[in-house]
């Protein structure tokens, strides 16, 4: 007998079974998918989907009724935080826009880590919100105002002004 007959002999066995099986999931109140395991006669598995509860047995030992217990963890290096736009992140870029032009012309700025310039970019964008709270934008120019706060505390930091 080749493969596709035994298949086929062990589809019109086993049909009933599964047919028996859907129906028993249905006259006990589950709509959600069933899904069945098994490896010989030392291990099974039985579960509805989007149920806790799962049933098995594993190397002949008794059949189980189990509840699983769920708690979702986050790694912290997979934390999805997201950023959003307001003054602080604003305030974010611009400073670091200004970093980047002071860098071409003042390699000191380079021997400091980046570690730690990103912790002061986020501490000044802070400091600029805190200090210029109230601040009339359509009266002054936010962008002029910005960057000099930027150039001022960049080149402080490394001793260049100040």
């Amino acid at each position: 007998m080749n493969n596709k007959e035994k298949f086929r002999g062990l589809c019109q066995e086993v049909l009933p079974l599964i047919n028996g099986i859907a129906e028993a999931v249905k006259r006990n109140g589950y709509e959600a998918m069933a899904s069945l395991t098994i490896d010989g006669d030392d291990y099974f598995a039985f579960s509805i989907h989007g149920s806790d509860w799962k049933m098995g047995k594993v190397n002949g030992g008794p059949v189980n009724m189990c509840y699983e217990f769920k708690e979702e963890i986050q790694l912290q290096n997979q934390r999805q935080e997201k950023m959003t736009y307001n003054k602080a992140s604003e305030n974010l870029v611009e400073i670091s826009l200004v970093y980047a032009g002071l860098q071409a012309k003042n390699e000191v700025l380079s021997s400091v880590d980046s570690i730690t310039w990103k912790q002061l970019f986020v501490q000044w964008a802070n400091d600029f919100e805190a200090e210029q709270a109230g601040a009339d934008w359509n009266q002054e120019d936010y962008l002029e105002e910005i960057g000099k706060f930027a150039r001022r505390k960049i080149l402080e930091y490394v001793g260049l002004e100040g």
